[in-house]
């Protein structure tokens, strides 16, 4: 065997190897994203800029909050106010709001001036304009 004959076997190995670690991590992220797609909450459309969901079950048969976290939720930080807008990240429309914490049952929001108390699984609908921002705890707006 000549020099070309190695270089090309070499070259050929590589090239398998690429190959099988190709597929290895195809393989680990198809999963991943497979997940990721059954998580997404069923019957929520977006219509000329504003969102409209059919109420979701958040708490389980013994009463108990069931959090769960979801592509199209949105997570509210504390003391971060989002502006309500058909091209910001809350968009008008009706929202659920869920705690992010099972032993917290009720937490502060404050929804244009007013801060109020809120409790887990409560509507809110928000209008065009204005701001919402989590006071003691994060939130999901669902």
């Amino acid at each position: 065997m000549d020099i070309y004959q190695i270089i090309c076997i070499i070259l050929g190995v590589i090239v398998v190897l690429q190959f099988i670690v190709f597929l290895f991590i195809n393989n680990k992220y198809s999963k991943t994203l497979r997940g990721l797609k059954t998580r997404e909450v069923d019957d929520v459309t977006t219509k000329n800029g504003v969102r409209y969901t059919i109420d979701q079950t958040v708490v389980d048969e013994d009463g108990n909050t069931n959090i769960s976290l979801s592509q199209k939720d949105i997570i509210l930080n504390p003391n971060d106010t989002q502006i309500v807008g058909i091209k910001n990240k809350v968009k008008p429309g009706k929202y659920t709001l869920l705690a992010t914490n099972k032993e917290e049952k009720t937490f502060n929001v404050r929804i244009g001036n007013y801060v109020k108390e809120y409790s887990h699984n409560q509507d809110v609908v928000l209008g065009e304009g204005q701001e919402i921002t989590a006071i003691n705890t994060s939130v999901i707006l669902r």
